[in-house]
This record gives C-alpha cells, sequence and structure tokens, in this order.
C-alpha cells in the first residue's frame, strides 16, 4: 500500500529486555506463521500510535514489541491514514492491526481478547454548551474520523446529524476550529492528547460515552496468525509484559481520573477462556496460576465497570436528568415500537405549562422546579405507557385513550388545589385516525396543542382543519433544519436630534426564503418566537452586525449597530459566551454592539438575565430597553438591570403635535431619563414636525423613515458616504 510510508521498525532488539520472561516451551505447538509480521496502525493517533521523529511510537507499537518478543519473530510497524489502514488488513497487505471491536468489523476480521477499553466523548468550543452524549444535538455538524467507531455508530444508528469525515483525529478538532463542524466525537485519550500537546482552544462537552474494547485484529481466514497472536498476547500479559508497558503511558491513555473505566483490560472479555487454554494446553506453573488468578480478579471487576459504564451512558443518552423521563429522541423511538402492536384507542398527548417562566420569576425557581416533579411524579403514577419531557414546561405521553383522559382530569382538578398560579394547555392526535408513526402524531398533536394556546382552551384534540398553511409549513421546517438560506440583516439609522450626526443604526431581520420568496417579518417572528427558534435569528443578526461594525471601524467610521434579544436568548447560560466569541472571532470592538431588550424580557429568569447583562456591560456592549412604555414593570426594572438607554415606542411618537397626552408621557419619560442618566432615542419619527418637536423636549436620538426606512448592507454603506443631516440635504 502506498500509503504506509514509514519504514519498517524492528521490536526484537528494543524488547530484548523482556526476553528473561518468555517461557519457550509455550509456543512449540504454535510456532510463527512467518517470519516477520506485519503490524500497521494510525500515523496519528497519539497515545496509542504516532509517527515519531525515531519512527513509531505508542501504546500500541510497545505492544506489538512485546508480542514479537513473547511469539519468538521481529514485528514491522507500518503507519498511515485509517482508512488506508482498513483497506490494507482486508486486503492482505498487512498482517496484524489494534482496533476497536464492532459488530460491522467482526464481519470483515477475527479479533484477540480486548487489551484495553477507551471512551468517546463530545468536544467542541468554549461556546458550545454541554450534551450528555451522542443523542441530544440533532442538526449540527459532527466531524469524525474516517472508518473510525465513531462514524460506524454514527452511520448504524442513523443520528440527525450531519457528519464531517476527515483523515485523522486531529484534523476533525481542525475542522471545529475551522467553522466546518460544530463538534467533534472522538476517544477521550486521543482528543485530550492533541488539545493539550497543539494547545487547541477546544473542550470536552459531554461525559464519556461508548466504551469500545481494544483488540488485535487478522483476516478472516488467517487462523494460523490468529492462534499464534492470541497465544503470544497472551504470554505478554501473563509475563507483566503489558503490565510495564501500562504503567509506562498510564498518564497518556486514562487522562481523566474520572473516567468511567477505571482500570484496563488485562486480559478481555474472553479472559477466562483464555486462562483455562493455556493451563490445559501448557500446564503453566503454580506461580504463573496465581498471577493469572490474581488478573482474572482484575478482570471481572473491569467487565462490571465495563457493563455499568455501558448502561449508564445509554441511560444518560436517552433520558432527562431533571424529571428521569424520555428524551425526545428515545421517547419517539419508544412509541414506534408501541405502534408496531397496532394498539387500538392509543392516543398521544402533548401539554405545555403557560407562562411558567413568569411564575419562576414571581414565586421562585423552587416552586417552578416543584412544580415540574409534581407533574412528573403524576405521568410515572398513572400513565403506563411512554412519556417524554422536552423542557421549559413541555411534556409528551403516549397510552390508551382511557388514561390519556383520566391523567388530564386529574390533572385539572390539582391544578386548583395544587398548581393554583399555573395554568396549561393540551392537544392530541388518536392512532391510527391522525397518524401512523411518532413523528405524524407528534406533529399533529402540537398543532392541535397551538391551537388550544390561540383559542385560549385546555385541551384539543387534532383534525386537519389545523393543519399550518403550506407557506407556515415550509418555514416551520426551514427553522426545525437550521436551514435560514436568504435571511439577512437591514439597517435602520439613528441620528443625534440637536447635531443630525449619525450615532448608530438598529439591525432588523428580512428573509429572502429561496422558495417562498420575501418574507415579512410578520410571516416569520411570530412562528419562531412560538416554536422556541428564536436563538438562530438572534446569532444571525449579531454575526451581521458584528461583521458591519468591524468594518466600519477599519474604514474609520466606528458606529454601534444594535440588536434585538429575546428572553430564550437571554435565559440561555451560554448566551453571554456567544455574544463575546461572536466580537472576538471577527477581532470586533465590544462597544460597537448595543442589545435591545423588550420589557416583558424581563418577566421571568431575573437571576439568570441580571447576571447576563452584567457581565455584557461589563464587557462594554451596549444595554437598551425597546419599546419603552408598553412593556410591565419598567420602572422596576430600571433600577434592577444596567440600562444605558430608553427607546420610547413609536406609538407615543406617532401623531406627537396632536396628541397632547403622549406629549406629556414622552416628556415624563425624558425627564426620567435624565435623572437616571440614561440616553434616550424615540422611534418611529415620520416627519419634520415630530423631529422638531423631540429636539424642543429633549430627547437625545431619533430613528424613523423621516431620517431612513431600513435598508440593505449595501444601501446603508452608501446612505453613510452620502448622509447630510434632516433639513439640509
Amino acid at each position: 500500500m502506498g500509503v504506509f510510508f514509514l519504514p519498517a521498525y524492528c521490536f526484537t532488539s528494543c524488547f530484548r529486555q523482556l526476553s528473561s520472561m518468555q517461557s519457550p516451551q509455550l509456543f512449540q505447538q504454535f510456532p510463527p506463521p512467518e517470519a516477520n509480521i506485519i503490524f500497521a496502525g494510525d500515523s496519528a493517533y497519539p497515545p496509542f500510535e504516532w509517527s515519531g521523529d525515531n519512527g513509531p511510537e505508542g501504546f500500541n507499537v510497545d505492544l506489538a514489541g512485546a508480542i514479537s518478543v513473547q511469539g519468538g519473530t521481529s514485528v514491522r510497524y507500518l503507519l498511515g491514514e485509517w482508512r488506508d489502514t482498513i483497506e490494507a488488513l482486508e486486503s492482505g497487505d498487512v498482517d496484524v492491526a489494534a482496533m476497536f471491536v464492532s459488530p460491522a468489523r467482526e464481519k470483515l476480521f477475527h479479533f484477540t481478547t480486548p487489551f484495553y477499553v477507551v471512551n468517546h466523548a463530545v468536544y467542541a468550543s468554549e461556546s458550545h454548551p454541554q450534551v450528555n452524549g451522542a443523542y441530544n444535538f440533532s442538526g449540527q455538524r459532527v466531524a469524525v474520523e474516517e472508518r473510525s467507531v465513531a462514524h460506524e455508530k454514527l452511520l448504524a444508528e442513523d443520528l440527525a446529524v450531519d457528519i464531517v469525515l476527515t483523515a485523522s483525529t486531529q484534523a476533525a478538532l481542525e475542522a471545529v476550529l475551522s467553522g466546518q463542524a460544530d463538534s467533534v466525537i472522538t476517544t477521550e485519550p486521543t482528543a485530550e492528547y492533541l488539545i493539550d500537546n497543539l494547545e487547541l482552544p477546544l473542550n470536552r462537552v459531554s461525559p464519556p460515552f461508548w466504551p469500545s474494547s481494544y483488540a488485535f485484529a487478522v483476516k478472516h481466514g488467517r487462523d494460523d496468525l490468529h492462534l499464534w497472536l492470541q497465544n503470544a498476547l497472551n504470554a505478554a500479559i501473563a509475563s507483566n509484559g503489558y503490565q510495564d508497558i501500562y504503567e509506562n503511558w498510564k498518564s497518556e491513555i486514562r487522562p481523566d481520573g474520572n473516567s468511567l473505566i477505571h482500570i484496563p483490560f488485562y486480559v478481555g472479555y474472553t479472559a477466562i477462556t483464555a486462562i483455562l487454554f493455556m493451563v490445559t494446553f501448557f500446564l503453566w506453573s503454580w506461580t504463573l496460576r496465581r498471577k493469572v488468578i490474581n488478573k482474572t480478579s482484575d478482570l471481572q471487576a473491569a467487565l462490571v465497570r465495563v457493563s455499568q459504564s455501558e448502561s449508564h451512558a445509554r441511560y444518560m443518552a436517552d433520558y432527562e436528568t431533571e424529571t428521569d423521563l424520555a428524551r425526545p429522541h428515545y421517547f419517539n423511538q419508544l412509541v414506534n415500537e408501541k405502534l408496531k402492536q397496532c394498539p387500538v384507542n392509543s392516543e398521544l398527548m402533548i401539554f405545555r405549562l403557560i407562562r411558567l417562566n413568569e411564575v419562576s420569576g414571581t414565586l421562585g425557581q423552587s416552586y417552578s422546579k416543584e412544580l415540574i416533579e409534581t407533574i412528573t411524579a403524576r405521568l410515572k403514577a398513572r400513565i403506563t405507557g411512554p412519556c417524554c419531557y422536552f423542557g421549559r414546561g413541555t411534556f409528551a405521553l403516549f397510552s390508551s385513550r382511557t388514561e390519556v383522559r383520566r391523567f388530564l382530569e386529574a390533572l385539572s382538578n390539582e391544578q386548583t388545589k395544587q398548581m393554583p398560579y399555573i395554568r396549561y394547555v393540551a392537544g392530541s392526535a388518536r392512532f391510527s385516525k391522525h397518524g401512523r408513526s411518532s413523528e405524524e402524531l407528534l406533529a399533529n398533536a402540537d398543532s392541535a396543542l397551538l391551537t388550544a394556546f390561540f383559542n385560549n382552551k385546555e385541551w384539543v384534540v387534532y383534525d386537519h382543519s389545523m393543519d399550518p398553511s403550506p407557506k407556515d409549513q415550509e418555514i416551520i421546517t426551514a427553522l426545525r433544519t437550521c436551514s435560514l438560506e436568504g435571511m439577512y440583516a437591514v439597517y435602520q439609522p439613528q441620528i443625534d436630534i440637536v447635531t443630525g450626526q449619525l450615532t448608530g443604526a438598529e439591525a432588523l431581520v428580512r428573509w429572502q426564503h429561496p422558495t417562498l420568496g420575501a418574507l415579512s417579518p410578520c410571516d416569520f417572528i411570530p412562528l419562531v418566537e412560538t416554536l422556541g427558534y428564536i436563538s438562530q435569528v438572534t446569532e444571525k443578526m449579531i454575526d451581521a452586525a458584528v461583521d458591519l461594525a468591524v468594518r466600519l471601524r477599519e474604514e474609520g467610521r466606528p458606529m454601534v449597530i444594535s440588536v434585538n434579544v429575546s428572553v430564550h436568548d437571554l435565559a440561555d447560560p451560554a448566551f453571554f459566551a456567544k455574544v463575546k466569541n461572536a466580537i472576538q472571532r471577527c477581532q470586533g470592538a465590544f462597544c460597537d454592539l448595543k442589545l435591545e431588550l423588550t420589557e416583558t424580557s424581563f418577566s421571568s429568569e431575573i437571576g439568570t438575565i441580571s447576571e447576563t447583562l452584567t457581565r455584557l456591560k461589563c464587557l462594554g456592549v451596549g444595554i437598551s430597553i425597546d419599546d419603552f412604555g408598553t412593556g410591565y414593570s419598567s420602572l422596576t426594572y430600571l433600577s434592577m438591570f444596567p440600562v444605558q438607554e430608553l427607546k420610547i415606542d413609536q406609538t407615543f411618537v406617532f401623531n406627537l403635535e396632536a396628541n397632547t397626552k403622549n406629549c406629556d408621557i414622552i416628556r415624563s419619560t425624558l425627564m426620567l431619563a435624565e435623572h437616571l442618566k440614561i440616553k434616550t432615542v424615540a422611534e418611529g419619527v415620520e416627519d419634520k414636525e415630530t423631529l422638531s418637536k423631540l429636539r424642543e423636549l429633549k430627547c437625545g436620538c431619533a430613528q424613523g423613515y423621516f431620517i431612513s426606512k431600513p435598508l440593505p448592507e449595501a444601501e446603508f454603506l452608501k446612505f453613510i458616504k452620502e448622509y447630510s443631516a434632516p433639513g439640509q440635504a
């Protein structure tokens, strides 16, 4: 194979010190099938194997050397890209390779007993949220080494991720840094080794999962080679050669002391059989048997831990930690399994607690937590079918129609007695009238839920009239798949009312959909907010605003660009990191970004919001209250949060000359802002008279159609170059 570029590397001399441990009588019946055995491996897979300055290095390389001593023959180790190594073993160009055992590989190769177990994990940038495994971040771009076990599992389990194939683990990690992938799934020791030695700005964002057994593999049909290899490996283990190698590499192959696998696999899953095999055929000495017994005890403990770690990893992937209910992907799987039995009179219901955030903000997070725990306990006690928690007060359950209705009645009765401050809405779909799969039933139950919500009803059963319009369906599909092609920002300028100088601009979202054409924000923003996809839009607008601000500063025209943010953004613990990373990635100035918050954003999760806003202000990001005067508890929020600006809503600005009440409201707001040393911006200025009146009232800044309508980026840049103050043009 042309890919194996390293020279042959002989281990006989390198491991001569181990020869004193060899028991020659053990190998009389199993001579080496060839004078020179070719081992192959991955040229970039430290600490197990890699191409060093002096040839192949690593744990697997040293173990192959110990096998060469015990097996009575020389060994060559060839390294290349992993996909080429697999192909070379399949074709017979090489004899042996160390790899993880998997069902797919067992069809191709004959494995020895495993000699180690390695966990996998997810690695990503600091801004990436924590995940519980490989099962709960669908839609992401996940980098994996081609033909690795991670690659096989992603294909076999058909997870809803975009697979980014790379030639090596290092290339997979670098794909995240270059923006080609969102995260990497790889083995812990290799990822930790590369991140530490190359100083990569990546972190592990998941607990360990997918524990996999490491073993040597040979091509099927090479029984003589496999028998020799197994015998030599057993001898290396029994002679303490393996233990010495493990101790030498332990700090590298066990980077995390809290790993779910705490000890190496000295022999593997079939060690007891291997021990009997050696005792029966070779009559080992009493001393050697004692060593085997001790190692068997270690093996049994390791097997227990492996079983526990596999069960724990799967459980963490399938069940939500707060409620111990199924996660959405596992709920789908359980429901589809039930549906194969064609259950009669079965029903899938989704119900959502209304204004849970507001209740939490008023009564505290502890009340919200107790509420979720109470409902979870009721579900487990009354529903025999699968149940799911989607987060943010939304549950789903699948059972017989009788059980579903009894649960709903109990929930309604208990709401009055035990949950007086909360309200819920529910929607349901029935098998098989409303769908024959979990996905269909969930989608239709969700449509019924939205109908119940908008019609102020507790519970609605789906019918076809509730289907969203084809236009809405296409928008929802785009949001669910993160396909925001054609979404862009327009910019509405803001001016200083006294000097007429440009002071900034507000970034507003627009969408030129690939098939639906131009969409007004009224077409998609309500769906975005209702379905909880607003963070996608916010991140896109922040990226656009920061990119524009950087270019304006480079051209010598620094300007503050404002972006609207929602309660979902502020409640996200990772939001601060997202904003910070967006600015640092573009090498921008924090003071060139301003976040505009609607007053309703402050109605819940006050602690999280306050902390996020304070940290952003400390960086230099501006904080503004949008639509001031139309929300709730305005004066309270002014004292609780680091607000630097008020934007007076256009409903008070419109027809200002004729409406004396609005004029008095604005005057009072401006006096309040002056005492609090807060800047003011009037929205919706549409004529010269309104601008003059605002100047008379001593308002600070203004925006509106009289100054300029929202402009696409190219037109906005042209506007800046040609701008002259209103009345002077």
